[in-house]
């Protein structure tokens, strides 16, 4: 197995990366290609009206200690 990691920034993408990957590996072979967004976690979980108004409001439970606890058996586990 070859493992190949390219690490770069959008605009740097090119023909050239396509070049690079067929000198690595043969032709008849799977190539897998992954895209890591460095997106924050926060901006996307708030980044939807009905996301953001339920993290705000379990926030707002926290913060007035509105908790309800249950434990496994309450559950059914």
């Amino acid at each position: 197995m070859i493992r190949a990691n390219f690490t770069m920034k959008l605009d740097e993408l090119d023909a050239g990366l396509i070049e690079k990957l067929k000198g690595l590996f043969k032709n008849d072979k799977l190539i897998e290609i992954s895209v890591l967004d460095e997106r924050d976690e926060t901006d996307y979980l708030l980044s939807t009206p009905a996301n953001r108004e339920s993290i705000l409001r379990s926030l707002d439970q926290l913060k007035s200690h509105d908790i309800i606890s249950k434990t496994l058996n309450d559950l059914g586990v």
